[in-house]
Formats: C-alpha cells, sequence, structure tokens
C-alpha cells in the first residue's frame, strides 16, 4: 500500500486532516551562536488536499522552540517558508 492509499484507508476509518509524516534531525547555530538540536518534520497532506497546501514543515528544539510555516504545494517552498528565526526566540 502506497502513501496516498494508506491516507485514504485512515480517512474511510474516520480520521480527517490525515498527513505523512517523514522527519529528521539536524543541528543549527542559534543567534547566540550556541548549537541547537532540531527535529524536523515534514508534513504531507496527499494528493485529496488542494495542492496550494500540500506540505508543511514543523521544527522543534529540545527546549521546546517551534518554528513553522504556511502550507506550502511542496516539500521545498514548505522548509524555506518556514519561520526558523523563531527557533532563535
Amino acid at each position: 500500500m502506497n502513501v496516498e492509499q494508506m491516507i485514504a484507508e485512515l480517512q474511510r476509518a474516520g480520521l480527517y486532516e490525515v498527513c505523512h509524516k517523514t522527519s529528521f534531525t539536524g543541528y543549527r547555530k542559534d543567534k547566540n551562536g550556541e548549537t541547537q538540536e532540531v527535529e524536523v518534520d515534514i508534513l504531507d497532506a496527499g494528493l485529496s488536499i488542494n495542492p496550494q497546501y500540500r506540505y508543511t514543515c514543523r521544527a522543534t528544539t529540545k527546549d521546546g522552540k517551534m518554528a513553522t510555516g504556511n502550507p506550502m504545494p511542496s516539500a521545498e517552498d514548505a522548509i524555506s517558508h518556514a519561520h526558523w528565526v523563531n527557533l532563535d526566540r
């Protein structure tokens, strides 16, 4: 079963706003030059949603800071439009 089929099956089971999540871990320097470990999730809502809103990027640090952005048509756009500066606040 591919991702689209799994999303459809979960929707038939009563879930809505179903997304496939791909996760990454990385490191970045914050505004003070300190290293932060960042967990990044790319959420894919699949083909059943408006294509303009298919992907979302969500990043969190160990100390609870979060960066997100608006849903975008591609994973690349979602990553580049995430509000990364929020990880520095």
